[in-house]
């Protein structure tokens, strides 16, 4: 037991919905493309989590959302995220893991990335050291690159640790975070994340397009720079409320990103964009790798039930609203009572 008498620490932390630019934030992909960026927004789906430090030494006990428990320890950090971050923020386990709410499984909008996050903010409280956001950010990118045995970009948990809508401008030395200023009402207005129920694998998904990307393949080269100028289109749009220019940007980007392979789209998933065109979308694109999980519907003012309503019947009760508009706030910790 490290320090069994502190209270529990609580994070909260959004999962993400990328608008323009996803994938290009994977090391290198973006670099060879000058000037590109990858615009999200942070959503009001959250992950939850309680931590406290009152369990048995060199083991990290996680109790899920079920209620099961499962006990990890050191051996088992190289193929699980949980056991990852704890025996490298708190070497000595003793660590107690209460997962309290999450994002559906494989649902595209970042949901283990957040998981992550939560638990190492959580986990660096409550052990009392200091963990700077780009530390954090780098830490969980890295340990679930290990775990997935592939490339991991840094959206999904930029998303978590700030919040709000953003701009991640990849360049040599590191990425640039710029908070956009949007109103909220009118992108709440506007933006609708509907989980279509099909299940996906984005680290395969990502992997296969990078492969294709850095041997140079034509055609990834050429969709990769479209997407690169669907994102700069994306964030200006947003900035200066550019109804028009924001929906353009997420046709064009989802037209180029259905160019970089067969496995980022599926016949269900393509029913399910038509039916939210048909139902008044203006633009609609996968959010994450595609493949599957969530799709991103940019639409009129007044028209969110209606679509809903059709991808509701389209997915034959598989599917269902995630979020409309973005979360403001990122990652934040509270401390919980005893017992909580």
């Amino acid at each position: 037991m490290l320090n069994g008498a502190r209270a529990p620490i609580r994070a909260v932390a959004p999962c993400r919905a990328d608008l323009a630019g996803g994938t290009l934030d994977i090391w290198p992909v973006g670099l060879l493309h000058p000037g590109a960026l990858t615009v999200n927004m942070a959503i009001p789906v959250e992950v939850e989590l309680e931590v406290d430090l009152a369990g048995e030494p060199g083991v990290a006990e996680l109790t899920t959302v079920a209620g099961d428990v499962l006990l990890l320890g050191s051996e088992d950090a190289q193929d699980d995220l949980t056991a990852g971050v704890v025996f490298e923020i708190a070497p000595a386990g003793g660590v107690r893991i209460r997962v309290i709410s999450q994002a559906p499984l494989r649902s595209g909008i970042g949901g283990s990335s957040t998981y992550g996050i939560a638990l190492g903010r959580a986990l660096a409280k409550a052990i009392d050291v200091a963990l700077p956001d780009e530390r954090l950010v780098a830490l969980i990118r890295d340990l679930e690159a290990r775990v997935v045995r592939a490339p991991t970009g840094s959206q999904d948990h930029w998303a978590a640790v700030r919040g709000g809508v953003m701009a991640l401008h990849i360049g040599a030395g590191g990425n640039q975070i710029e908070v956009l200023n949007v109103d909220p009402t009118w992108l709440g207005e506007r933006v609708t994340v509907f989980f279509s129920g099909i299940r996906h694998h984005s680290g395969m998904v990502n992997w296969q397009v990078i492969r294709r990307r850095l041997d140079g393949d034509k055609g990834t080269c050429e969709a990769f720079a479209e997407i690169a100028e669907a994102a700069r289109i994306c964030r200006t749009g947003l900035i200066e409320a550019d109804d028009d220019a924001v929906a353009s940007a997420i046709l064009c980007e989802w037209k180029a990103r259905r160019r970089l392979g067969s496995d980022v789209s599926t016949p269900e998933l393509d029913a399910l964009v038509h039916v939210a065109h048909d139902a008044g979308g203006t633009a609609v694109k996968a959010s994450g790798a595609g493949g599957g999980g969530s799709i991103v519907v940019w639409h009129p003012p007044g028209t969110r039930d209606a679509i809903v309503g059709a991808l509701e019947e389209a997915s034959q009760g598989g599917g269902y609203l995630l979020a409309s508009g973005a979360a403001p706030r990122g990652c934040r910790i509270v401390e919980a009572s005893p017992g909580s």
